[in-house]
């Protein structure tokens, strides 16, 4: 290899480590959060929600996502249960 490929190699290898990696919500702090939604529209921040704890795990799951996401959720989550209750009255 000619030192120019190598040159280009290295160039290359280093433009895609600094990549910006995408943001990890969930280990970000209240004031990160803040920080982070500063600037963004209503729908578009983030909102964490502590998750539940699996049995014989200590350890808490804290998912974060859009408020978009959280509304679309919800809203499925509420017509689901709806269909579900929806020809079974005395059961």
């Amino acid at each position: 290899m000619t030192k120019l490929s190598v040159f280009y190699l290295v160039a290359c290898a280093l433009t895609l480590s600094c990549a910006q990696q995408p943001a990890q919500f969930h280990i970000m702090s209240e004031s990160e959060l803040l920080a982070y939604n500063r600037d963004k529209p209503a729908m578009d921040q983030i909102y964490c929600e502590e998750g539940r704890v699996l049995t014989g795990s200590r350890i808490r799951r804290r998912e974060c996502r859009t408020v978009d996401y959280w509304v679309e959720h919800n809203f499925r989550t509420h017509q689901i249960i709806q269909t579900m209750s929806i020809g079974r009255p005395f059961n």
